[in-house]
């Protein structure tokens, strides 16, 4: 059975809670400063790498929780044989009133004892879960649809990139052939007016005429095309670092998604708050059993009051899971649910360290061309090294 084991896990800060929304273009954007553009390039640097320092941290400290509980389990593990077989029995007490508690219950019963003994020990944890749970679903569509429409824009802008590219290859092979026609009718004038001595004036006038206007559309058409063909670069590469800070938004709220569906063993917000809502009334009625239980209650603390002794991070917990105490099997099952989640909780660290690291490139390449450093920038900047553990690692 599934042990999702930690009590001490602070709330997650919500993801983007102090970046600024994301704004998109509505129409073709006007080109940005050299000043400006480095400014706004440098703070949307130290906005992601914050928010992935953020995420380190938050990782750091659930990933240290989840090691004090398995260091609890080896220091259990490597009891003495008499200190062993005194919590070995308690716990049997303990489980066997459980069962005795959960028969009383059976007729009533709308929840599974693993959902109800998961629902148990999150308990103080799980109505702030479920807004957050909500709350990251939604943002995680909201960033998907972002992610969807700058893709659009991208596409629509390198679209009508194209169109201008071969309206100006082809006004340039018209230039040619304007040119040459041009050519042309001026040797056929000249020989009019020296071979058959006929006034061509007028001719010379209508050609230069219209030479010089097709000159002046082409060249302006031209010149047009060339700004509009910037600008598209400059759009697209602006859609390109939106649509790159979305993917990051949407790597890390995924991530966070994906880890409570597993920690609650859950598919969605909605379905664990319905299993919230069946657990507070199981709960009702187990109280009302529990109270009148003095055994329980009585066994309930000689297993904490045995396992105080040992010095462990956390020995309540053990009464939600008191078959580990008395079977190895369970035990091994429990190490490697808590081992597995460790293993995610490094590949978070290590996907949000990669992010930090490569914004910290780029923040100091921004600042070389800077005069001067604003105060406030060096605060985020050291703010960002400390969550993220790269002052340590320097």
């Amino acid at each position: 059975m599934a042990f999702g084991f930690f009590k001490k896990r602070r709330e997650r800060h919500r993801l983007g809670m102090e970046l600024e929304s994301i704004e998109f273009p509505s129409g073709i954007e006007k080109e940005i400063p050299a000043a400006e553009k480095n400014e706004g390039s440098l703070t949307e640097h130290l906005e992601q790498a914050m928010e992935s320092a953020r995420e380190i941290d938050e990782s750091k400290k659930e990933y240290r929780v989840i090691t004090s509980y398995l260091n609890d389990i080896e220091i259990i593990e490597d009891l003495s044989d008499e200190r062993a077989e005194e919590i070995r029995k308690a716990a049997e007490n303990v489980n066997h009133l459980n069962q005795a508690r959960d028969q009383f219950l059976n007729t009533s019963k709308k929840i599974s004892d693993a959902q109800f003994q998961m629902m148990q020990q999150y308990e103080d944890k799980i109505p702030d879960a479920i807004i957050r749970f909500n709350e990251n679903e939604d943002y995680q569509r909201k960033v998907k649809r972002d992610m969807q429409y700058l893709e659009g824009e991208k596409q629509q802008i390198e679209l009508q990139k194209e169109e201008m590219r071969k309206e100006q290859r082809f006004l340039e092979k018209l230039s040619k052939i304007l040119f040459s026609a041009v050519i042309v009718v001026a040797v056929l004038l000249f020989v009019l007016y020296l071979g058959f001595d006929l006034d061509v004036t007028y001719a010379w006038i209508a050609v230069i005429t219209l030479a010089f206007s097709a000159a002046a559309y082409i060249l302006i058409r031209l010149q047009n095309i060339d700004r509009a063909v910037r600008q598209s670069d400059i759009n697209i590469n602006y859609a390109i670092v939106l649509l790159n800070k979305a993917k990051i938004k949407y790597v890390n709220v995924t991530n966070a998604v994906d880890y409570t569906r597993e920690k609650y063993h859950v598919e969605s917000a909605r379905e664990l708050s319905s299993q919230w809502d069946t657990y507070i009334e199981a709960v009702k009625e187990q109280e009302r059993y529990r109270q009148t239980n003095e055994d329980l209650n009585y066994y309930y603390n000689r297993l904490v009051s045995l396992l105080k002794r040992c010095q462990l991070y956390d020995s309540r917990i053990w009464l939600e899971q008191p078959q580990a105490l008395t079977d190895s099997r369970e035990m091994v099952e429990i190490k490697h649910n808590l081992l597995m989640r460790r293993k995610k909780l490094r590949s978070r660290i290590s996907y949000n360290l990669e992010v930090v690291q490569r914004e910290r490139t780029s923040i100091q390449m921004l600042l070389k061309k800077e005069k001067a450093i604003e105060p406030k920038v060096r605060d985020m900047i050291q703010t960002i090294d400390q969550l993220s553990g790269l002052t340590q690692e320097q």
